[in-house]
């Protein structure tokens, strides 16, 4: 039988089931935890992205660590040019200035999301931001009073609002943290 990762649940299944072996691949020839984690993610962002293209989960397995290879092949390339660039100027603050940016991109991230889940309405943040939580379905409804159904609905809701104001890539990473 061929198992295909086109719709949601089989690709957050696939996400599931490979990430911890593309993140541990990556770790090996990184040895950073965090890099590594950051081009595993971008890995799973281009075979989402690709997913249309894939017949099936042997496919997409071996697309996927010749994607995880690439990236840090890139990765590898763009920090020697980085370095030799930074070589030139004021070398001693190059790292610290590195991190300053990486941190700054990662509140900007956080930001971006959290103004558009605050765009949505009340209920739908609530349901949103629950589930960055971690929480069930079942946990959110019983909070709100409501039925399963009707926080699927809502979700479903806010997602489909959530889609008009963010980016491709920021609604890919909402819903991987909120495991849709």
């Amino acid at each position: 039988m061929n198992v295909s990762i086109q719709t949601h649940k089989e690709f957050k299944k696939f996400f599931e089931d490979f990430f911890p072996a593309v993140h541990a691949f990556l770790l090996r020839y990184t040895k950073e935890k965090e890099l590594s984690r950051d081009l595993a993610q971008e890995t799973f962002i281009k075979i989402y992205e690709k997913r249309g293209e894939i017949p099936d989960i042997e496919h997409a397995k071996a697309f996927l660590y010749t994607i995880a290879r690439n990236l840090y092949e890139d990765h590898r390339k763009r920090v020697c040019v980085q370095k030799k660039f930074l070589s030139y100027i004021e070398p001693e603050n190059a790292w610290e200035d590195h991190l300053f940016l990486k941190e700054v991109t990662r509140q900007e991230t956080l930001r971006i999301l959290y103004a558009a889940i605050n765009k949505l309405p009340a209920r739908g943040q609530t349901i949103i931001l629950a589930r960055l939580q971690g929480k069930s379905f079942l946990e959110i409804a019983n909070e709100m009073n409501v039925s399963i159904n009707t926080v699927k609905s809502l979700k479903k809701s806010a997602i489909t609002t959530l889609r008009t104001l963010l980016s491709r890539e920021h609604l890919l990473l909402l819903l991987i943290l909120i495991g849709d």
